[in-house]
């Protein structure tokens, strides 16, 4: 079988391009065919590990070459890891017509969006989370009830390599923190964000120039750009909020810019952390939640969509509160409507925010958390994952690829009427 997999390039240092990494060699070795299409900007066809990469399109999301791509590499299965709603914009699904598509989605709204129901129906699921399966799954059963078609749906979680473990680190040293402080990360991607702040980055910051306040050995540093040409002005934003600058740290912009941080030295930074901050406005997984547990360092996420299942338990309609788990803490948030896909995003409560952080403070150093925080993100281990989800996955789509689907019938159909034809008219001329 040969899968074309269309996500971000797999050495993109984003949450896709780990997954991409992680997976698509995975599946390699699983002794399938596999070819990547890069959608995030990468230009050019290249190797990658022996395997082909080809390079994106002019449009943002490659929505205009990823169907010459497939024609092009004769695959068999498309899988898209990839925001659903991407295409959806103005009509321009380029798998519209197409019958062996799927997408690992992330449903970082509550319900599934409105947005999304077509091309659901069209392609099928692979969820990111348990959430996500959950929201899918009653999505499908609920076009079942209504007449529409009911789609696939299959689950399967990001997950972390090996290299995110406690590492001794120094990086407190190279951002000039002192190793006394109570250092709060916050890792978390600056794109997107003009029109609707889904990081959350105003609600951390509010909280945290609160905590600062009252906390003056606390230090806070952030890893993403301070600015990108569709995201926020976070030096203003922090400042406007009033965090105090002389223990605000910023990543190294150039790095980051140039997409250099290895896993490796984000391994170093979570381990640097008390803890990490990380009440996003929606997530379709939250991938850093996992990374910085995997790393021992306890979580503040918000009680909403997957982030809650990464901390304690599957989110599900009314339990939105204030939590405390093993391994971190879950902070309140209010629904609050995205008019463009149509569903909930949700806004975490700043007391809440606050209140967890100040918590954490109280139990910084304990080893009872940061081993239990460990303990949660063993189970979201890359290896582990491809044997108990993507295995099934891949042997079903085996098994399709075996059973023609009507398109595959009604081709083969058309070709043996030609064929007939054409025996006929060399009979008739011989």
């Amino acid at each position: 079988m040969k899968i074309l997999w269309i996500s971000n390039a797999p050495w993109a240092p984003s949450g896709y391009g780990s997954q991409t990494r992680q997976v698509g060699l995975r599946i390699a070795a699983a002794g399938h065919e596999i070819e990547f299409s890069a959608n995030d900007g990468s230009r050019g066809d290249r190797d990658w590990n022996g395997l082909l990469v080809r390079g994106s399109g002019s449009d943002r999301f490659s929505r205009d070459s990823v169907r010459e791509d497939l024609d092009r590499s004769g695959a068999d299965w498309v899988i898209s890891l990839y925001d659903a709603w991407v295409y959806t914009e103005q009509g321009r699904d380029p798998f519209a017509g197409l019958p062996r598509v799927t997408g690992w989605v992330p449903v970082d709204h509550f319900p599934t969006p409105l947005a999304l129901h077509g091309w659901l129906e069209e392609h099928g699921a692979i969820a990111m989370s348990e959430f996500g399966h959950r929201c899918l799954r009653d999505t499908s059963e609920g076009f079942a009830k209504s007449g529409r078609r009911a789609f696939p749906v299959s689950y399967a979680p990001h997950a972390v390599d090996d290299v995110f473990a406690p590492v001794e680190s120094r990086f407190r040293e190279q951002i000039d923190v002192p190793e006394d402080a109570y250092l709060v990360g916050i890792v978390a991607a600056n794109y997107g964000t003009r029109i609707y702040d889904r990081k959350g980055f105003a609600d951390m910051a509010h909280a945290m120039a609160l905590f600062m306040e009252t906390h003056r050995d606390a230090y806070l540093y952030v890893h993403t750009l301070q600015q990108t040409f569709d995201g926020i002005d976070l030096p203003m934003l922090f400042a406007f909020k009033g965090v105090d600058a002389h223990r605000l740290r910023w990543a190294d912009q150039y790095a980051v810019k140039k997409l250099t941080v290895s896993d490796e030295q984000m391994a170093h930074i979570y381990s640097s952390l008390d803890v990490l901050l990380a009440t996003s406005r929606g997530e379709g997984f939250g991938l850093p939640v996992i990374e910085a547990q995997a790393c021992g360092t306890p979580v503040i996420a918000s009680n909403w969509t997957a982030q809650a299942e990464l901390v304690g338990e599957v989110w599900s309609e009314g339990r939105a509160g204030f939590q405390r788990h093993p391994s971190g803490w879950l902070v309140a948030v209010d629904p609050d409507w995205d008019p463009r896909q149509g569903a909930d995003f949700a806004k975490p409560l700043i007391g809440s925010i606050t209140r967890a952080l100040n918590e954490a403070y109280e139990r910084r150093g304990d080893v009872a958390i940061s081993e239990a925080a460990i303990a949660k993100a063993a189970g979201y281990r890359a290896d582990a994952v491809f044997d108990r989800y993507w295995r099934p996955i891949l042997a079903g789509m085996e098994a399709e690829l075996r059973t023609p689907n009507r398109e595959d019938r009604r081709a083969a159909k058309r070709a043996a009427a030609q064929a007939n034809r054409q025996r006929r008219q060399l009979r008739a001329v011989g």
